[in-house]
């Protein structure tokens, strides 16, 4: 049996507001995985926050590669989380989380 191939997304969060916390904003991701994919996407995604700065919005998600985009597509449908108004974007995709490391040193 194969291994599962990981993908790991750097994003800013813009809110306009107080900052979101990481468990509203990884069960809101997961909530918008269901309503557009089911159950099994959200399964299959092996969604995980690595890292997230609540007071920059930088944060590090990681998933399986076959459903990197349909994750990208769930957080940018996000538009409010806790009264915060706030929009994803998506920076960069790596295979390695040290290459996203880095990039965030160099930012």
């Amino acid at each position: 049996m194969r291994d599962v191939r990981r993908r790991y997304l750097l994003f800013t969060l813009h809110r306009d507001g107080p900052p979101v916390p990481e468990k509203a904003l990884v069960s809101e991701i997961r909530k918008q995985l269901l309503s557009l994919y089911g159950e099994l996407v959200v399964a299959d995604s092996k969604l995980y926050l690595n890292e997230y700065q609540q007071k920059s919005g930088i944060g590090i998600l990681q998933c399986s590669e076959k459903s990197l985009h349909k994750v990208i597509a769930a957080a940018a449908v996000i538009g409010m989380i806790d009264a915060t108004s706030v929009s994803f974007e998506p920076r960069r995709i790596s295979g390695t989380i040290r290459a996203l490391k880095k990039k965030l040193e160099l930012t």
